[in-house]
This record gives C-alpha cells, sequence and structure tokens, in this order.
C-alpha cells in the first residue's frame, strides 16, 4: 500500500497495532485523519484528555505525529502518523525537533534519494 492509496475516512484499522502495521506497509509515513484515530480509540469525542491518551498510545507503539505540537481537535483534520527509529522518522524528527545530530543527520542525506525524501518530508510540515 502506498500512502497516495490510503483513504484517510476509511475504517482500515481497530488498533495501534494495526495502524503500525499499515504505516509500515507505507513505507514509514501514512496520512490518518482524526476521526480514524478517535474511532480506533474508542471515543466518542476528541476531548483534550482522549488526544493526550492518543499521543500516549501512538508513542507506545513507536509511532509520532504531525503537524503538532498537540493534535487536531477536530475529526475532519488529518496527520502525517510516522514511525520512530526509521529513516523517514529520523528524518521527520531532524525537521521537527532541531538538534545538533539532527543537522547533522540532514546533511549526511544530501543524496538525490535522500533529498527527494526531504523535499516530500518537507511539503508534507509546511502544508496548510
Amino acid at each position: 500500500m502506498s500512502v497516495e492509496d490510503f483513504d484517510p475516512w476509511a475504517e482500515p484499522f481497530e488498533t495501534y497495532d494495526e495502524l503500525r502495521e499499515l504505516v509500515d506497509a507505507s513505507h514509514g509515513l501514512l496520512r490518518v485523519s482524526m476521526y480514524q484515530l478517535r474511532k480506533a480509540h474508542g471515543a466518542g469525542k476528541l476531548g483534550v484528555r482522549v488526544r493526550e491518551e492518543i499521543e500516549q498510545r501512538l508513542a507506545g507503539v513507536g509511532l509520532g505525529y504531525f503537524p503538532g505540537p498537540d493534535l487536531p481537535s477536530y475529526q475532519e483534520h488529518d496527520v502525517r502518523v510516522y514511525r520512530r527509529g526509521t529513516r523517514v522518522g529520523d528524518l521527520v524528527d531532524a525537521v521537527l525537533r532541531p538538534s545538533t545530530s539532527g543537522d547533522q543527520l540532514l546533511l549526511e542525506s544530501r543524496s538525490d534519494q535522500a533529498a527527494g525524501v526531504l523535499r516530500q518530508i518537507r511539503s508534507l510540515v509546511c502544508e496548510d
């Protein structure tokens, strides 16, 4: 499955482990609606506490998300979910959480293929 083939309004996952598998199958990055995350969490509304719990559950299965810093409060909004500790995840973290080691990673990833990945990440991060 590719990122383009995924419908963020479908309900293809019921658990966070299933979401992690979908992210892995999508090469580490997947657009997901807050509606899907709310349903998988078993919540009726996306209140502050529910969003905090979703954040914790995502982190618990090795997933991060953007944009942030907080999850959106409207189910109509999308987030990008990524697998932490992967090449894509490390690059996303380097862009979202600037650091000396992140700068080094970005500089080391200047190959043509890595430049394409960085362009994609920047377009996703800078998207409205």
